[in-house]
């Protein structure tokens, strides 16, 4: 495990998808990234960990512009994020999936409904069927189907989950960024959607980005962690190298594990 040095990518991929260099964000004397580097390789996971309140959410919304960072670079897929035109963005991020913490399902809206709104406002299905195959396929792979008509208010917080990647997944992007997906979820249902990533992954083929303070599902899908400290990277390296290392602000993340 190094501090601030890449670990290299796992044999097949050399394919690098997402790089982010000397990262910084401010809300005005608040320094919340301050030169933050992170490089992503097709087909992996990286997980970024962090205490709550260090900076993990912003660094993700920074990602695909949702923030603006006030200084670094951003390259997604080959694009120079921060030169993009809104239209130019609007197509990346087409390609870049972004799973909310919250869900952010429409609560007006039935499953069916919320999994057509993205298809809808990026044309990509141009028929009706095209788009009822597509939310068939997506409800099937959550293990949802039957829940079509249904509105959110009617699904569990694990069900609101696995929906929100059915909606995110529909557009098949070749990034995800995973907003603390198992947060408020009990321990049972939070292990369903970390092997329900990783299962939609090895069938799709993304690329992710985990967000989390917890190292559970870091043993389960990460293949790097890095730790974001005081708005940069602290260190980098495998589960098993964090779980034998002997720094002190390593080791306060397995206390109670």
């Amino acid at each position: 495990m190094g501090t601030q040095e890449a670990s290299s990518p796992r044999p097949g991929q050399h394919e690098k998808v997402l790089s982010l260099r000397g990262l910084e964000l401010a809300f005005g004397p608040n320094k919340v990234l301050r030169g933050f580097d992170l490089d992503l390789y097709r087909g992996e996971n990286v997980m970024v960990l962090g205490k709550s309140g260090s900076g993990k959410s912003v660094l993700i919304k920074c990602i695909v512009r949702l923030l603006m960072p006030t200084g670094g670079s951003i390259e997604v897929l080959g694009q120079d994020v921060l030169a993009l035109g809104q239209e130019e963005l609007d197509h990346l991020r087409v390609k870049v999936g972004f799973l909310f913490q919250s869900s952010a399902l429409y609560d007006s809206m039935t499953v069916e409904e919320n999994l057509r709104f993205p298809l809808r406002r990026h044309w990509l299905a141009t028929t009706s069927g095209e788009a009822d195959g597509l939310v068939d396929e997506m409800l099937s792979a959550v293990g949802l189907a039957h829940t079509r008509k249904l509105f959110p208010s009617e699904l569990s917080g694990g069900m609101k989950r696995r929906v929100a990647l059915a909606r995110t997944l529909i557009l098949k992007p070749e990034i995800v960024l995973y907003d603390e997906p198992t947060t408020g979820l009990d321990p049972i249902t939070g292990k369903e959607i970390v092997e329900l990533i990783l299962k939609l992954q090895r069938s799709y083929g993304t690329s992710s980005i985990i967000i989390s303070h917890d190292l559970h599902v870091a043993r389960m899908a990460a293949n790097r962690i890095a730790l974001l400290h005081e708005g940069r990277k602290y260190a980098e390296g495998t589960y098993d190298e964090f779980r034998s290392s002997q720094d002190p602000l390593i080791q306060n993340f397995f206390i109670f594990m």
